[in-house]
């Protein structure tokens, strides 16, 4: 087992009651209560009139966000735990570029 893998371990050992099986998205993801009201958040924000604008990145990024939007459990857990204003905008702040490849954007 490689290094990483037992940070790995060990962190969610020790973090167990801060994740959930979220019960919206496929293959039940695990996910930390504090990442799932960030999702909730973000997707209030997000326009999903035009899910097809940008590339197939940005496609699968505003889909599963699309399903947080009306998530009661993020919603709780918001309300429970409110975030910083700006944590939830840094995420989007890397989708202003619409004119970078996909591979730009993994690039850096």
């Amino acid at each position: 087992m490689s290094y990483k893998e037992q940070g790995v371990k060990k962190w969610l050992a020790k973090n167990r009651q801060e994740m959930i099986c979220c019960p919206y998205q496929p293959g039940q993801l695990m996910i930390s209560k504090q990442s799932c009201s960030k999702r909730y958040e973000i997707g209030q924000r997000e326009d999903f009139d035009d899910l097809m604008r940008g590339d197939v990145f940005n496609y699968a990024y505003k889909k599963g966000l699309s399903l947080c939007r009306n998530c009661p459990l993020g919603k709780k857990l918001a309300v429970a735990r409110p975030i910083a204003k700006g944590a939830a905008e840094n995420r989007n702040s890397a989708r202003r570029f619409k004119s970078r490849t996909p591979a730009q954007r993994i690039a850096g």
